[in-house]
């Protein structure tokens, strides 16, 4: 297995990852777009992890600039891991190149958000030894029109 920069061609198979996360609503085309996007982005990144030619899993991570202290901290936007392959290592390596990328751009914590369904994710994360610090700090989301 080889984790690597993902490219705007790997958008065929990361909307499919990202259907198989959730989102099934997204097109080649949007996708592509992204991911090209993700390739210019001068504090993230995406990653895909390729096994015999074919690719497997994708994860994105970004730094975002502390004000509240020196530094940044880092945040997985995205994990998927093709439904197949889960439980062989994919995840592991996908976010081992994020925490990797996130210290490269000076990151000194990691943070990632998995809705409260997704159970195996957080069994995952733990492993991983991230904790679930929900009760300390509330999430709040509101959408943005012109």
């Amino acid at each position: 297995m080889e984790i690597r920069h993902a490219l705007g061609t790997d958008a065929p198979a990361v909307t499919t990852l990202l259907a198989e996360l959730g989102y099934p609503d997204n097109d080649e085309t949007d996708v592509r777009g992204r991911l090209e996007r993700w390739a210019r982005h001068p504090e993230g990144a995406a990653f895909v992890a390729e096994a015999d030619g074919k690719v497997v899993g994708v994860v994105a991570v970004v730094a975002i600039p502390l004000l509240e202290r020196p530094g940044s901290g880092g945040r997985i936007v995205a994990l998927v891991v093709d439904e197949t392959r889960r439980g062989s290592g994919v995840g592991r390596e996908l976010v081992a190149a994020a925490e990797a990328e996130a210290l490269r751009l000076g990151c000194d914590t990691m943070e990632v958000t998995s809705s409260r369904h997704r159970t195996a994710a957080h069994a995952f994360y733990r492993a991983r030894g991230y904790e679930d610090r929900c009760e300390q700090s509330a999430r709040f989301i509101r959408p943005l029109t012109a």
